[in-house]
Order: C-alpha cells, then structure tokens, then sequence
C-alpha cells in the first residue's frame, strides 16, 4: 500500500497502455466539490472484476500530458491549480469505500477526506484533507477515474476508466419575493452559487411543490422560476437540486450547521411563505345573475363542504365579501353554494346574486335586500364559526384575482 511518508512524490507508472482498459459507466458524471457521492461504475463487456479482487480506484488531474489514466496506480498528490488548469493531483479512494458488485460492476465513495489519514509522523495527513475539490479559481475541474487491480506501484494494471467532473456545492443568498399566493405561478429570483452555468440538472421545490419554468443565469449564480400551487403555510424551504449536490434556503450556506453569525457566512435561513389566495373565473356577473364560479387554489381537498348547512357552522365556505373577511363581524353578503371540488387546486361553486342577502355579522337572511353592485371579494374559508380565529378560519387573502364585480348589466 502506499505510504503516506512517500506522498509528496509523483509516479507516472511505465507498463502495459492505458488503451487496454475498458471504458466505464459512471451512475453519475458530476458532483459537488469536497466529495462524500458514492456512486458506480459499470463496463460493458470483459468483466475485468474478478472475484476475490479488490480493485483500487483513483482519482487523477486531467491536464497536461495527463490525458487519460496512468497504466499503473500512482503516488497519491496534492491537488495543484494554476488559475483554473490542474497540474497536478492524485487521491486514492479509501479501501473500505470500494465494492466489487460483480465482474463488471464495482460501487465507491468520491474522496472526502485524506488517504492515508496520517503522515509517516503519525500526524493527520495534510495532502487533499478535504478530499476532491475545486482549487484555485475554478468552476469546474473533470478528473480521470482510473481503476486498477492492486495497489501496488509496480505491478498494478489499469482495468477500467472513465471521467468525472467536479462542480461547485450550491448555496442560496437570497430568494425575491420569499412569498406567494397558494394558486401559484408566482415568478422568484433566486440568487446564490453553483446553479451550473449551462443550466441542465437544476429543479427545485419549495415546500414539496415543484417550481417550472427554471431559467439559470449564464454565470450560473442565480435562476428564476415560477412556483407551483400549494396549501398555504410559512416557514417552508425551497430546496434546489444541481450537479453539485442539493441546497435548502434553510441552510443557505449548505454547510449543515446552525446559524454561526459569522458575517463571512450566508447562512441565516431564508423561509418561503405561501399565502392562502384564489384566482376565480368568471370574476364579474350581472345583479340578479346565477353564475358558476370556477375557484383556482391549493388545499381544497383538506376542506369539508356540506350543502345545506348553515353559513355558521364549521364547515368550509365559499362567501361573497365586501372587503376584508372577519369572523365575526364582515362574513359576507352572500355564499357560494353547491361546491365541487374538482381536485385538490380548483372548486366549482354556484353564486346566486337574486337571493337576498346575508347579513355580514350574523349570516342571517335580510329579506327583500338584493346583492347590491359593487366590488366584493370571494373568500373561501376553512371553518364559518363566528366565534373562530382568523388562524382556525383560514380565510384567503384579499388579491386582485379574488375580486368579484356585481355589475349593473
């Protein structure tokens, strides 16, 4: 095995060509700086992974004059970059991180750490203590993945190789707006690093709904997207997956550990807020008029309609409001009845503007009192019960997609 008091120094290895190892498919191609990614590596033919073998895999620059894998293992190296250029660097993956499947399939981790851990003085190892990562002014490094058949610098052949690129881990330093409405379609900025510069692989959710329409920036360091619909709720993460691993806006600096206060560091959280807002169609209707309202949300299926009911009880509602829904006192002047819940982001409902109106404090008939025209509001509400909370209520909120106009004609 090699030592670790012999790793200052580089071998290049002189037998059989690399030309007689076989191509490898690797399970994935990129991953994050630091390393920690197990994945695997499959040849298509020749089964060069005997049983009872214990294949060593490298890692190896790609630079010059190293252009594919040394015919032999060599002595492993610190990394080297002059601006964005390898010039040197070798990293051995850790025995135990290796796993023969079959004969021509083997399992590893990407380096995270130094191999061997000591030096010949039995202290920690100070050559790649972070493992595979980006030097210098990198954005990007591809490295040979070179398997062999021992470890041995003199008598180890190359049994398989391919590539591997090492892209920047993501980090979030804002998200503009952090809210939105529960219909969705809500355009955001995200801004932060290593979103990759050509924009493949990137998606992202935020809080299990999946953002669309994602457009990375050239430089890779920010993104815009539409949000999907969801129930409303606060505190939510938005969590965006890249070749370079995955980031949460609740551990924006993506380094796992609570917030530190240290101003070099982006890491307070940055939670999204999902307000609980309707878009409805058609949104105007003649006094007098019946007409269905199709009702565009998120969480309707959580709700209980019950026709018949009282506009009292606590059960879920659909009411005409002018201004602001208050439970106890501005309930609306009338309700949305026979609901449909189509699925869990739309509801049909029917709105009977000839009917007398309700009273806005107690929800009582006022006999021979049309729906006046005017501007309202249709609010849907989780529970009707004039003594809740706005928070047991769940009223959505007042928005330009909500308004319903009364008109004359």
């Amino acid at each position: 095995m090699v030592t670790a008091a012999a790793a200052v120094v580089v071998l290049s290895g002189t037998s059989a060509p690399a030309m007689a190892a076989s191509g490898m498919t690797l399970s994935s191609t990129t991953g994050p700086s630091g390393g920690g990614a197990t994945i695997t590596g499959t040849v298509s033919a020749g089964g060069p992974f005997v049983p009872g073998s214990m294949p060593t895999v490298q890692f190896q620059y790609i630079g010059t004059g190293s252009s594919t894998c040394a015919a032999r293992p060599k002595e492993i190296a610190q990394i080297a970059v002059t601006d964005t250029t390898a010039t040197a660097g070798v990293l051995t993956v850790r025995p135990e991180a290796v796993k023969r499947l079959s004969t021509t399939k083997i399992a590893f981790e990407v380096p995270s750490s130094a191999y061997p851990d000591l030096d010949g003085d039995g202290n920690p190892s100070q050559i790649n203590p972070t493992g595979l990562v980006l030097a210098g002014t990198q954005t990007s490094a591809r490295w040979n993945v070179c398997v062999y058949d021992s470890d041995s610098l003199d008598s180890g052949n190359l049994l398989a190789m391919s590539t591997y690129t090492v892209v920047p881990r993501p980090s979030i330093t804002g998200v503009v707006p952090a809210s939105g409405s529960a219909v969705g379609g809500q355009l955001i900025t995200v801004t932060g690093t290593g979103f990759s510069s050509t924009g493949s692989g990137v998606s992202g959710s935020i809080g299990g709904a999946d953002l669309t329409s994602i457009t990375v920036a050239p430089n890779g360091n920010s993104f815009t997207a539409m949000t999907g619909p969801r129930a409303a709720d606060s505190g939510l993460a938005l969590t965006v997956n890249t070749p370079g691993g995955t980031v949460s806006s609740l551990d924006p600096d993506n380094n796992g550990q609570p917030e530190d206060g240290d101003p070099a560091t982006i890491d307070a959280p940055i939670p999204f807020t999902y307000s609980n807002g309707i878009r409805i169609l058609p949104n105007t209707a003649p006094v007098g008029a019946k007409v269905d309202v199709d009702v565009i949300g998120a969480g309707f299926s959580d709700l209980t309609f019950v026709e018949g009911g009282s506009p009292t009880d606590s059960n879920a509602h659909v009411f005409l409001v002018k201004d602001v829904y208050v439970p106890g006192s501005n309930r609306g002047v009338a309700e949305c009845t026979d609901v449909v819940i189509v699925n869990d982001t739309e509801l049909v409902c029917t709105l009977d503007l000839g009917a007398d109106q309700l009273s806005p404090v107690t929800s009582l008939t006022v006999p021979n009192t049309p729906i006046a025209e005017g501007a309202y509001v249709l609010t849907v509400v989780a529970n009707g019960d004039l003594a809740v909370s706005d928070s047991v209520a769940k009223p959505t909120i007042v928005s330009s997609g909500a308004v319903f106009a009364v008109s004359p004609y």
